[in-house]
């Protein structure tokens, strides 16, 4: 090594390069100033040659110490470039392997692109052969029938599977209608719709027959309509909307067909009703039954007396008969049942019982008309209900008028003014039956039986009133006290007609009561003006009104009522009246002095003598008198308690007279100093001692 180096350094000038290197040197150190191992040499003061030698030997050192590592490791240097080469080649057919995958892969790329376009296309075309698969599966639906269900159109039985083909049908002619205009061009609608009439018309005949076959079976008397109606024609109506719809003219001739039938059918089921209730009517009253009828007899054809019938306690007295209008499932009377019993019942409850028969008809055979008669889908000029209420009125309006006739005979002859108002509440109640029915096609037939009700009932009322009013006051003599039949007919009527007029609070019958109220109080008047005896009258009076109310009392009315507050008044004014009168029999000396006494406007003008003889005479017999006030009032009047009350009434009056009495007595004897009365009256509370042990006498 050492020749070697001696080798490459061979033929050059060392010492020029030394003091080059010198130069250079101190040329570089001021830039490599900041060197920290330069820094560190030249503040050491190393020989910078020594040094500079020193470094070569070391890199020489390590030139060798690499070599010989080189030479050591040269088997495994080659064998990693062998290595490395192989894999260069590896990598060199991978780059050949990818390029041909991305050719490959540009290819896929293309053809996926191709498939997509290729689906979308076809994707398209699927969704339009959808749509057109429906529009056309639409119209083949809806052109083309199937052969069996036009065999049976044509030559099978009419029956359910009639029906389901007829339906069948029917669609198919609804369709080609609704889509003529749109599809007319298309050949298969050209050619089906001639066909789809010629079977239109043959199936309009055949259920045009089957319904006018069903019809005329009603024609028997033995048939129960609503039976068949329920079980064939509603079951079969689509025959008769069908007909409607496609064939009218066979509609009309199916219906009018119907009216005609139905229209007996009815009216023979009805007038043999009505004539059977009309023999068991049971006549309450006759012209003779009025308030102010004359007692107890009537003239016979010869003109001898003969005693009414006495089967009159329901002509004024409503009793039972209202039970008319509380049962809660009222049923129609039948006749068998009732001609058997011989069962005469009044003429509310026969009009109760037609009626009931009436509307239940009328309801069963309104709703079926509405199910029958009227399509929803058929175009016509009128409306569904319209329709209804006409086929309803042709065939109901003889029945209507048997039930109107009905009415008319009744009222052309009655006189019972409880069944007129009896069959009006018993209408109303029919009114809202048919309302909570919804069957508006008896609203005429209520209105026009109100219209003959009512202007009856106020005729029959007025004809009381006139009897009241014709009642004769007799002549001037002796009254009887007691109330006369008139005040009891009046008071049960006016009960009665109370009672049927509570939760209606009809203004005419209020008004009619009310005028035949001031007409028996008007009679009342007439009888006691026409007594000679004032008391007797005001005793007749007072026994009248207390009659009156206490039958209105026995009904359940209290001074709420009208009537009953109208009479309690008059009843009071008379019953003052009373106690006066009484006191003027028995202590008319006592009033008339008081009442004298008080007008003069001195108590000084008194007469004391006067005072003593009032005194006097009150002392010595006021007991008696007291004794046969009570006494009387007895005899006048059976009533406990009003005879209690007009006891109370006379001696309070009595009492207030005597304590006013008393008072001028002590103010006329008290102005005159040390004066003293002949006689000292009685003390004003020996007096109510007295009149207190006749308090409980009734």
């Amino acid at each position: 090594m050492p020749n070697d180096v001696d080798i490459v350094f061979e033929g050059f000038d060392t010492t020029d390069d030394l003091d080059d290197s010198i130069g250079i040197s101190e040329q570089l150190l001021p830039d490599e100033q900041n060197d920290e191992l330069v820094r560190h040499v030249l503040t050491k003061g190393v020989d910078l040659q020594e040094y500079s030698q020193q470094i070569e030997h070391e890199l020489q050192a390590m030139e060798d110490e690499q070599l010989s590592s080189y030479e050591q490791n040269e088997g495994a240097l080659l064998e990693l470039d062998s290595e490395i080469r192989s894999c260069d080649e590896v990598l060199g057919h991978m780059e050949k392997l990818l390029a041909n995958f991305k050719t490959s892969l540009g290819a896929i790329n293309t053809d996926i692109q191709a498939l997509q376009s290729d689906s979308l296309s076809m994707s398209q075309r699927l969704k339009n052969r959808v749509v057109a698969e429906k529009q056309l599966d639409k119209i083949i639906q809806g052109v083309v029938v199937e052969p069996q269900a036009v065999r049976t159109i044509c030559d099978g039985e009419v029956n359910e599977k009639y029906l389901e083909c007829l339906i069948e049908v029917n669609k198919k002619i609804a369709y080609m209608r609704v889509h003529n205009k749109q599809h007319h061009e298309l050949k298969a609608f050209q050619e089906v719709m001639p066909e789809l009439d010629r079977l239109r018309l043959k199936a309009s005949a055949r259920v045009r027959q089957f319904l006018l076959d069903k019809i005329n079976d009603l024609r028997s008397l033995n048939t129960n309509a609503h039976v068949l109606q329920s079980s064939v024609f509603l079951k079969y109506r689509f025959f008769n909307h069908f007909l409607i719809e496609r064939h009218p003219e066979a509609a009309v001739e199916v219906r009018d067909t119907y009216i005609h039938i139905m229209r007996h059918y009815y009216l023979d089921h009805f007038e043999t009703y009505q004539r059977g209730l009309t023999k068991l009517e049971r006549t309450i009253a006759d012209r003779a039954d009025v308030v102010g009828m004359e007692e107890s007899s009537k003239l016979s054809l010869f003109g001898t007396a003969k005693p009414m019938a006495r089967d009159r306690a329901n002509v004024f007295n409503l009793g039972s008969r209202a039970s008319v209008l509380d049962a809660e499932d009222p049923r129609a009377i039948v006749l068998s049942v009732a001609s058997e019993a011989s069962d005469k019942r009044p003429f509310e409850e026969l009009f109760r019982s037609y009626n009931l028969a009436l509307a239940d008809n009328a309801s069963a055979e309104y709703e079926f008309i509405m199910q029958f008669f009227v399509s929803p889908k058929a175009r016509q000029k009128i409306t569904g209900s319209d329709m209804a209420r006409m086929v309803f009125g042709h065939i109901f309006e003889p029945s209507i008028r048997i039930g109107e006739v009905f009415l008319k005979t009744y009222l052309e002859s009655t006189h019972d003014a409880l069944g007129v108002l009896l069959c009006i509440r018993i209408m109303t109640q029919l009114t809202g039956e048919l309302q909570r029915r919804q069957v508006p096609a008896l609203d005429s037939y209520v209105n026009s039986t109100n219209m003959l009700l009512w202007p009856r009932f106020q005729a029959v009322l007025d004809n009381h009133i006139e009897s009241v009013k014709r009642l004769s006051s007799g002549r001037k003599s002796k009254i009887d006290t007691q109330p006369p039949a008139t005040v009891r007919r009046y008071a049960e009527l006016a009960a009665s007609l109370l009672r049927l007029n509570s939760g209606y609070n009809t203004h005419v019958v209020a008004l009619s009561l009310a005028r035949l109220r001031a007409e028996v109080q008007a009679y009342l008047t007439r009888r006691a003006d026409a007594s000679a005896d004032q008391h007797a009258a005001l005793v007749f009076l007072i026994n009248s009104d207390d009659l009156l109310l206490t039958v209105l009392a026995e009904n359940g009315f209290t001074e709420r009522e009208e009537e009953v507050s109208s009479w309690k008044q008059v009843l009071a004014a008379t019953v003052l009246e009373f106690a006066e009168s009484e006191l003027e029999r028995h202590f008319g000396y006592l009033k008339l002095f008081v009442v004298d006494a008080e007008q003069q406007s001195d108590i000084g003008q008194i007469s004391s003598d006067g005072l003593s003889h009032v005194a006097s005479t009150f002392n010595a017999e006021w007991r008696a008198q007291i004794s046969a006030i009570n006494s009387s009032i007895i005899q006048s009047f059976s009533n406990f308690r009003t005879g209690t009350e007009i006891l109370h009434a006379v001696l309070g009056q009595l009492i207030i007279y005597y304590t006013r009495f008393h008072s001028l007595f002590d103010k006329r004897f008290a102005r005159r100093a040390g004066a003293t009365a002949v006689c000292q009256p009685v003390g004003v509370q020996n007096v109510m001692v007295e009149i207190k042990k006749y308090r409980n006498n009734f």
